[in-house]
Formats: structure tokens, C-alpha cells, sequence
């Protein structure tokens, strides 16, 4: 009873006490939903195999589609997805060597035959995605909309014909093209140079380039 500090008599808590209540457990974080693949095609869009145009929703593994510099590739894999929503592209016929009018993915590679961008990159071919063509021959954005996408594999990347002439990229992710990709700026600046051309073998004035619309600074996230 006759103890000499000050603490000889507090309330304390007995360790077995605290051992019949359960330790607490950090709650675990909701694992991340996988980001949608980017690319792809819509189930209407017809491309071109052995066998004439057919829509990409009957293609299957095994089909044989004709490609830009394969010739006739195999399809090894088909993948089905429905994003939570698919921002789109409205595309007129003829814009892009496409016979009729077109609705893509805004994030799909296309490909483009430009004289400046073979005088600038030394290609024939260059990749850029839809949603930088943006006022360019009529290329319009759509309305986003919850749709299928269906991406194609290859045993290396592919330019396949759809809707008739028009080059899209399949079977590779868009970063490790072979392909030059363009940047939102790069296409602007080409296709600015492409319109300059045009207008000089016409034998009208050349307009001054112009400061970057707003439209382009709203755009540049989704195109990169």
C-alpha cells in the first residue's frame, strides 16, 4: 500500500482484456475498373476480306481481311467490349477515301497520305487519331454514346480497307505503331500546310496562319 510514485494506483487495463476484442483491419480499397481499349471498330463498319466487304460484326477468327501492305492477313483474335461510353466521330463519305458516311471511335488511328508530312517525315503514310481530324473535310464530332467495340489482332499491326478506302490501324496498340504518329499539333499544322498548297496551285492568296481556335485547346487532352 505504502508505494513512493504516483502512478501506484491508476486505472489501468488488463492486456488480456484487450486481446478478446478483435484487431481492426484497414478496409480494403475497391480494386480500379480496367480502362476501356482504345481504338476499335463499331459492328456496322464494313471492311474488306477474301471473300468482299463484310461487316465487322460477322468477322471471326480465322477470316482473312486484306491489309494495306500484308496483303491478305489472318485474324487471329476477337475482342468484343462495351465501353461506358464511346465518345465518336461523325465522318462524311469521301473525307477519308470512305464511301459512305461514318461513325467512329474519337480515339481511332487513321491513317493519312500526305504530301508535307512526306516531305517533313520522309513516310508515306502517317497515324493520327480521329478526334484531331476535327473540321477537316467536313469531320465532325458526334454525340457520345454507349456502343460495342470490336478489336481485331494480327501477328503484327495492320492497315486494313474499311468502308472501301479508307486505312484503319488493327492489331497493335497505338504506342508501339511502326507508324509516324502525329500529334494533335503536328496534324493541325500538316493540314494547314496541305490547305496553304492547295490554294497556291490555284492562284488565289494564301491565307496567314491564325493562332490556335479554342476548338484545338479543347481538344488536345483527348488527343493525346
Amino acid at each position: 500500500m505504502l508505494l513512493d510514485h504516483f502512478n501506484s494506483f491508476a486505472d489501468v487495463q488488463s492486456v488480456n482484456l484487450l486481446m478478446e476484442f478483435p484487431v481492426s483491419r484497414p478496409e480494403q480499397r475497391p480494386t480500379r475498373r480496367p480502362r476501356p481499349q482504345p481504338g476499335g471498330f463499331l459492328p456496322d463498319t464494313m471492311v474488306e476480306t477474301d471473300r468482299g466487304f463484310v461487316q465487322m460484326r460477322d468477322i471471326k477468327v480465322g477470316d482473312s481481311i486484306y491489309t494495306f501492305d500484308g496483303g491478305c492477313q489472318d485474324v487471329k483474335s476477337v475482342k468484343h467490349g462495351v465501353p461506358r461510353l464511346t465518345t465518336l466521330v461523325h465522318v462524311p463519305a469521301g473525307a477519308l477515301g470512305n464511301d459512305v458516311d461514318l461513325t467512329l471511335p474519337s480515339d481511332q488511328m487513321v491513317a493519312l497520305e500526305l504530301d508535307a508530312a512526306e516531305r517533313l517525315f520522309d513516310v508515306a503514310l502517317v497515324m493520327t487519331r480521329l478526334i484531331s481530324l476535327v473540321g477537316y473535310k467536313g469531320i465532325t464530332p458526334a454525340l457520345p454514346d454507349r456502343l460495342a467495340r470490336i478489336h481485331l489482332e494480327f501477328d503484327d499491326e495492320e492497315l486494313i480497307w474499311a468502308e472501301s478506302g479508307m486505312l484503319l490501324q488493327a492489331g497493335a496498340n497505338s504506342l508501339d505503331s511502326a507508324y509516324r504518329k502525329l500529334s494533335l499539333a503536328e496534324t493541325r499544322q500538316i493540314l494547314a500546310s496541305e490547305d496553304g498548297r492547295a490554294l497556291a496551285l490555284t492562284g488565289m492568296t494564301p491565307v496567314p496562319a491564325q493562332t490556335p481556335s479554342p476548338l484545338d485547346t479543347v481538344l488536345a487532352p483527348l488527343a493525346a
